[in-house]
Parts: C-alpha cells; structure tokens; sequence
C-alpha cells in the first residue's frame, strides 16, 4: 500500500527525473517535449489536441446553423 510519505517521494522522483530531462532545453525545445507528450495522449485516448476551445466553440456552433 502506498502511504503518503511513498506517494510524496514518488512525485519527488518523477519531479527530478523531468528535470534532469529538461535543464538543457531551449524552450522552444520545452515546448517541442510538451506537444509531442499531448500528441502521443491524444492518440492513446482519443481525443482531440485543438488550438483554442473557444474558436473551436465558434467553428462549431457555425457548422451547426450551416446544417
């Protein structure tokens, strides 16, 4: 059973871990890591990566009053 002091250090470790992977990264390269990271969970569970939710909204809500 994980207790709160094993769940702590375990988020500690991962905290670390992402650190060393990034300490050398321009951000544009951080910013390269993290949308390539949503690319491979958008394909896993399915959904969608979409720029912004609120013009997504819009295009929607126009497709609709096309129909």
């Amino acid at each position: 059973m994980k207790t709160p002091n094993n769940i702590e250090r375990e988020i500690n470790q991962i905290r670390l871990r992402i650190y060393e992977e990034t300490k050398d990264m321009t951000p544009a390269q951080r910013v390269e890591r993290v949308n390539r990271i949503g690319e491979v969970a958008a394909k896993k569970y399915g959904f969608k990566v979409v720029a912004n939710a609120r013009e997504t909204m819009c295009e929607q809500e126009y497709k609709k009053r096309l129909l």
